[in-house]
């Protein structure tokens, strides 16, 4: 399936911005001649034990798309992972994944000062809130729900992004570790109190809604 994306720009073109290095992986946009923004993940620990965990079947990119999968059966907002292949070196392996860039984190929307706007502050908080109770209400958990994993696209529409950490869910307490870490990480960024309140509130109106039906 043709995806716009060409494997050869993971070396060939300069980085837009790199979101993410350390240890264990590497996360950077790239823009293609024809204008397409693109975010590649590639995973830089161990390239022994990542070519034993791709035999396996155990490598974290493998669950990662299995996870992105599973939330896009479910109907939810995820993004999209269009490419994904594996740099060889005999044995040894990194892996890599590509997904089109769908927007801004909500840490930084936050962090630097992007939702001053009174309207879109409450249009955007009111749908990650939904979306949370989404994941709630279908069953699953995430233990990696915070804002630097929600993206913003140019319609105000959230999105999620590294999802290798959905699971089933972990009955109330899960979801209230899930919404609490979200909390947590949105007030690290700069949200307010009644901002906290609008998500949790927006959350709980679909999965209390859900547990009643």
């Amino acid at each position: 399936m043709h995806t716009g994306f060409d494997p050869a720009w993971i070396n060939d073109l300069e980085p837009q911005q790199v979101y993410k290095h350390d240890a264990r992986s590497r996360v950077w946009c790239v823009s293609s001649e024809g204008g397409a923004s693109f975010v590649i993940k590639r995973f830089e620990f161990s390239p022994l034990r990542q070519g034993l965990g791709l035999a396996l079947g155990l490598h974290p990119g493998q669950r990662e798309i299995r996870r992105f999968r599973q939330l896009k059966a479910a109907g939810l907002p995820v993004a999209p992972i269009i490419a994904s292949g594996v740099q060889r070196r005999g044995v040894a392996a990194r892996f890599w994944l590509v997904t089109p860039h769908r927007g801004t984190s909500l840490h930084n929307l936050f962090n630097h000062g992007k939702m001053t706007d009174p309207a879109r502050r409450q249009r955007v908080l009111e749908a990650v809130g939904q979306l949370t109770g989404e994941l709630i209400r279908k069953g699953l958990f995430n233990r990696d729900h915070k804002a630097s994993n929600i993206v913003i696209d140019d319609e105000d529409r959230p999105w999620l992004i590294d999802v290798g950490a959905v699971g089933r869910s972990r009955g109330t307490a899960g979801a209230d570790r899930m919404l609490a870490n979200l909390c947590d990480t949105l007030a690290q960024a700069g949200a307010t109190d009644p901002d906290l309140a609008q998500v949790r509130r927006a959350s709980g109106a679909i999965s209390n809604t859900a547990s009643k039906a």
